[in-house]
C-alpha cells in the first residue's frame, strides 16, 4: 500500500502557534476532509520532517496527539495508518471543540444563536479569563443540534478584544474556534475542563426539550492560547441521551500546565444559571 500524499501548505514560522500544533492541524484536516481514508498508510516520520521542514520531535509530538485522539494507529513493523472513526463521542481533553469532533465523525452540527452581544461579564467568567471584576466582553448563548437532534446548550464568554470576530462569524453552521484561528490566529493549545452530572431545571429542560429533572452532563471549560493565556470560557449542558463524552488516559503523557493556574470550580447549582 502506497503512502499518502502530504498537503501542499507549510508551517507558518511567523506564527506564535507551536509548530507541532500547526502540523497536527494540517494532518487532522486531511483526515476530516476525507482526503485520507481509513486504513491508508501515512508517510514516514522522516518524510513528514523533510516536507514541512520541522524536527523529528515536532513530528512525533503531533503524531502522538493524533494517536491519543484516535485519528491514527501505529502497527509495529508496518507503519502508521489512518484509524477507523470512533463511535459518536466527544473527546473531553481534545484541543478541538465539540463542532470539530462531531464533524470529524461524519455528523452535521448546526446552532441557533440565542444571544451574541457585548456586556458585563459574570464574576466566574472574569475570574476564568483573568480579567478585573466587572469587565465587559462577549457573551454567546447557543443551542446546538447534531444530525437534527438537539444535543446541548452552551454559554460562552470571551474578552472584549475578540468580540468583533465573533459578532461577524457564521455561528449557525460554523466553528467558533475555527473563526478565532483564521481571523485572530488564536488556537486552543491547552486548558481545563470539568464535567459534572446534573439534573435539568425547568428553564434548561425547556431549552433542551427534556423533562424537568432529566440527567444532563455539565461541562465548564477555560481555553488557553499559544502563550498559555486564557481567551475563552464556557459552560455547557449536554443531553445525556444524545452526547457521549470520552476521556483518555495515556501513560507518560506530557500535559500542558500553566504555572500557578488553579483548577476550575463548578460551584453550586444556583451559581450556574443558564
Amino acid at each position: 500500500m502506497s503512502a499518502l500524499e502530504l498537503p501542499a501548505s507549510q508551517i507558518d514560522r511567523t506564527s506564535p502557534v507551536p509548530f507541532y500544533f500547526q502540523l497536527k492541524r494540517q494532518l487532522v484536516e486531511q483526515i476530516v476532509s476525507d482526503g485520507w481514508k481509513k486504513g491508508e498508510r501515512m508517510p514516514s516520520e522522516s518524510t513528514i520532517c523533510e516536507h514541512f521542514g520541522v524536527s523529528r520531535p515536532t513530528v512525533r509530538q503531533a503524531l502522538a496527539e493524533l494517536e491519543r485522539e484516535g485519528l491514527i494507529r501505529k502497527e509495529k513493523g508496518r507503519g502508521t495508518f489512518v484509524a477507523e472513526p470512533r463511535p459518536s463521542s466527544w473527546l473531553l481533553q481534545s484541543a478541538r471543540g465539540f463542532y470539530d469532533d462531531a464533524v470529524r465523525m461524519g455528523h452535521t452540527v448546526t446552532s441557533r444563536v440565542l444571544k451574541c452581544e457585548v456586556e458585563q461579564l459574570p464574576e466566574w467568567a472574569c475570574e476564568a479569563l483573568e480579567l478585573p471584576e466587572g469587565s465587559r466582553g462577549l457573551t454567546l448563548k447557543r443551542l446546538r443540534w447534531v444530525d437534527d437532534r438537539i444535543a446541548m446548550y452552551v454559554v460562552t464568554h470571551l474578552p472584549h478584544g475578540l468580540s468583533e470576530t465573533v459578532l461577524t462569524a457564521d455561528l449557525k453552521n460554523g466553528s467558533l474556534y475555527r473563526a478565532l484561528e483564521e481571523r485572530e490566529r488564536c488556537v486552543v493549545v491547552g486548558g481545563t475542563r470539568v464535567i459534572e452530572a446534573v439534573r435539568a431545571e425547568e428553564q434548561l429542560a425547556a431549552l433542551l426539550e427534556v423533562e424537568p429533572g432529566s440527567p444532563l452532563l455539565f461541562v465548564e471549560s477555560v481555553s488557553w492560547d499559544a502563550e498559555l493565556h486564557p481567551f475563552e470560557c464556557y459552560r455547557a449542558w449536554h443531553r445525556a441521551d444524545q452526547t457521549k463524552i470520552e476521556v483518555q488516559v495515556a501513560k507518560n503523557e506530557e500535559v500542558v500546565r500553566r504555572p500557578g493556574s488553579a483548577p476550575l470550580r463548578c460551584g453550586s447549582p444556583s451559581d450556574r444559571a443558564p
